[in-house]
């Protein structure tokens, strides 16, 4: 069996976003996510969201099930 590794970002991984850009995100049960972009990984499959409010930061993989909200990346 052959194991290979590649640097290139999974598929359905965050698109590149630039630090402190305001963010919604969303999932399938309605829950949202607001605030502005104060991390990512280099691999682009996790990033820090600042929240909106004073509601400290959230940690959001890419697998988590929420998607950007169109227009609130851009």
């Amino acid at each position: 069996m052959r194991i290979t590794t590649t640097t290139r970002p999974h598929a359905g991984a965050w698109p590149e976003l630039p630090l402190h850009q305001e963010l919604v995100l969303q999932d399938a049960r309605g829950n949202r996510i607001v605030g502005t972009l104060d991390g990512m990984t280099e691999d682009r499959s996790t990033l820090w969201i600042q929240l909106s409010g004073g509601l400290g930061r959230q940690l959001v993989h890419h697998l988590d099930g929420y998607w950007l909200e169109p227009g609130s990346a851009s």
